[in-house]
């Protein structure tokens, strides 16, 4: 790829991660259709890399392409659910396949967990609910990719940035239940550390469950509300 190709892919994927993340929390509304020239009079760039954002955003099943243009699909209610059956599977597969390792490794990865654990105890402190977000991601990132793992690892990463924002309406709730619902986050993760040390595949596979299940119901009512601009 020459270096004008591999900048108007940057700027192709800063253009749809503005767009995923208006679309995920509900600024334009399912049917809403994007014209090429009015996107890239917005971004204030050629057409080429609004393409490319929108071919992400087509695969990634929130708009469709037409001759009309790029039509809004939205992550519905049932989109979502099906994208946490998936981070069900991969998540409990993965720490199942990093409790058959040595308890040495077991331990270094707990280790990097727990520090991540840490950071997000801070971000719980200061109500800052895009960066508990962003970390609690990363944790689960650090445990997907220890599975070594590599076509499991490319699914996960096709998933990652909807997971990103859908984690973010769903710690947004967490921070609105209160102190005590946060702290309960925050054990679940520490739990699931121990859990790995331990090695044992049944209370990881548990903890998981118990995890993206309260997850789920969390996601279930932050999607029928919209993030306002004094929050972000």
């Amino acid at each position: 790829m020459d270096r004008g190709s591999d900048e108007e892919q940057k700027l192709g994927d800063a253009i749809a991660d503005v767009i995923r993340r208006e679309i995920v929390w509900g600024e334009w509304p399912a049917g809403h259709v994007f014209s090429e020239n009015a996107l890239a009079r917005r971004f204030g760039t050629s057409r080429s890399p609004v393409r490319e954002a929108l071919r992400q955003l087509a695969h990634e099943g929130l708009i469709s392409l037409g001759r009309s243009g790029a039509r809004v699909l939205g992550l519905d209610l049932t989109d979502a659910l099906e994208l946490y059956d998936v981070r069900t599977f991969i998540e409990q597969f993965s720490a199942a396949r990093v409790c058959q390792r040595s308890r040495v490794e077991r331990e270094r990865l707990a280790g990097s967990l727990l520090s991540l654990v840490i950071e997000m105890e801070d971000a719980a402190l200061r109500r800052d609910w895009q960066r508990f977000a962003e970390l609690d991601l990363a944790y689960h990132d650090v445990m997907v990719r220890a599975s070594r793992h590599r076509r499991l690892t490319r699914l996960w990463d096709e998933m990652r940035k909807l997971l990103q924002l859908t984690l973010a309406l769903v710690m947004r709730k967490r921070m609105q239940r209160g102190s005590a619902d946060m702290q309960g986050a925050l054990a679940q993760h520490r739990s699931l550390a121990e859990a790995i040390v331990a090695g044992d595949g049944d209370w990881v596979r548990g903890v998981i469950q118990s995890h993206v299940e309260e997850t789920r119901k969390l996601l279930e009512s932050g999607l029928h509300g919209h993030i306002g601009d004094d929050e972000r």
